[in-house]
């Protein structure tokens, strides 16, 4: 499934899913994103199970922020465990934070005594880390829930794969260093836009070896191999525990009639481009991962058109027989899960800080807002058919001029599609 979010980054991007409510720049602008701030009169997807008589419950991180709608989206109130994703499990990396702590001084002293190591293989059960907790509580909930007659709906955000990368240490030893390859083209699109902005979230973390001995050139071969390491393993951990729950739900007889959604709230970036993370407009970081499952859905089958993360909100109300009358972006693609080759959308749209982007089957193009200069020198048109690791940005090229036009149009098209729905905000 082509599956794309609307903001390529955490907050917004969960306000937007669950809102079914495309992005402006007053509405999700950024991670730090408040559904009931944004959109204080749209009902959240949960809330409509919740209206329609389910038991809707929260685990771990599912709107970026605790409450955020926590009164009207949840039977329960929202539960997260004492502890996060930068929370670590060895005593080694509890001794190098408390001598950085004393020893670290010099400009910016307060702000880089925060860092943590960027990786971690911890000594610790599966069960006992940050999202273990998440996935024990949810299967707990699914053994008191299923033996009550209410429907439910039931939310487990794990936190990884997120930087840091701590996992148990038994997901690092699935991947020796010495194996990983690295992304097959390192380097920007050319020319690339002067609007164009490198994401910085990496350098909140301290780029330690396992053993803590030395810190790791940023960007060298080997930073690439480490951080790969580090997203691999923490899929693999997280893989682990979606399988726990799984397995908890066939054993209570759940998997039959259950409808299962998987998905991550925005892409990453693995080295390619000399990017890492989200919170840009790079291709890979738009694109994300979903996985569905149940009734009314093809068995191992996959979508090849474009979805787009505002389609999840009604597309689940539609299987679940739930009306949505009021106005909203995403359309439902209930059909194209019992015809896996039907045409959903054929392009997707995301927008983040002042550019937006339109994918299509064979194109990429972002425009950066402000820019009036016809020639294209702040747009990007990637051709990802003759050129799909993304290395030549052809927005000047004349020979795609129409190209560029159409997609323009239609870009704007949807941006003014997003700013036909009003929503009534509020100070939080």
């Amino acid at each position: 499934m082509g599956s794309y979010c609307q903001v390529p980054t955490c907050g917004a991007s969960r306000a937007s899913l669950f809102t079914s409510l495309y992005p402006t720049e007053e509405r999700f602008p950024n991670f730090l994103t408040w559904a009931e701030r944004d959109a204080k009169d749209v009902k959240t997807l949960p809330q409509r199970f919740k209206e329609a008589g389910y038991v809707t419950i929260s685990n771990g991180k599912v709107f970026h922020h605790k409450k955020d709608t926590e009164h009207r989206s949840w039977s329960e109130p929202a539960w997260r465990p004492g502890t996060n994703g930068r929370t670590f499990y060895n005593e080694a990396t509890k001794q190098w934070k408390q001598e950085r702590m004393k020893t670290i001084r010099g400009k910016n002293a307060d702000e880089r005594k925060k860092k943590v190591p960027m990786w971690e293989a911890g000594d610790v059960n599966a069960m006992q880390t940050h999202d273990g907790q998440i996935a024990s509580k949810t299967m707990a909930d699914l053994e008191r829930l299923a033996q009550g007659d209410q429907p439910f709906f039931i939310a487990c955000g794990l936190a990884k794969p997120h930087m840091p990368f701590y996992s148990p240490v038994e997901t690092y030893r699935r991947y020796p260093l010495k194996q990983i390859e690295l992304a097959e083209h390192r380097e920007l699109p050319k020319p690339i836009p002067e609007r164009f902005r490198l994401v910085k979230e990496q350098f909140a973390y301290v780029p330690m070896t396992l053993d803590l001995s030395r810190e790791v050139k940023y960007n060298s071969d080997e930073y690439h191999r480490r951080m790969r390491q580090g997203y691999y393993a923490s899929v693999s951990h997280a893989d682990d525990l979606m399988g726990r729950v799984f397995a908890k739900m066939e054993t209570l007889g759940l998997d039959k009639s259950t409808i299962v959604v998987v998905l991550g709230d925005h892409g990453w970036l693995l080295g390619e481009h000399n990017s890492w993370a989200k919170n840009q407009l790079l291709h890979p970081a738009l694109r994300t991962a979903m996985w569905m499952r149940g009734p009314g859905i093809a068995k191992n089958a996959s979508i090849p058109t474009h979805v787009e993360f505002v389609d999840v909100h009604p597309t689940l109300c539609e299987m679940a027989g739930i009306r949505v009358e009021e106005p909203i972006h995403g359309k439902s693609f209930a059909s194209v899960l019992n015809d896996p080759q039907a045409v959903h959308r054929e392009d997707a749209y995301t927008r983040f800080g002042p550019g937006d982007a339109l994918t299509s089957q064979d194109h990429y193009y972002v425009r950066w807002r402000g820019d009036s200069d016809a020639s294209g020198k702040n747009e990007l048109l990637i051709d990802r058919v003759k050129d799909p690791l993304h290395q030549v940005n052809v927005s000047g090229d004349p020979q795609y001029e129409a190209v560029r036009k159409e997609l323009r149009s239609r870009l704007q098209t949807r941006i003014e599609m997003a700013e036909s729905v009003m929503t009534e905000t509020a100070a939080h």
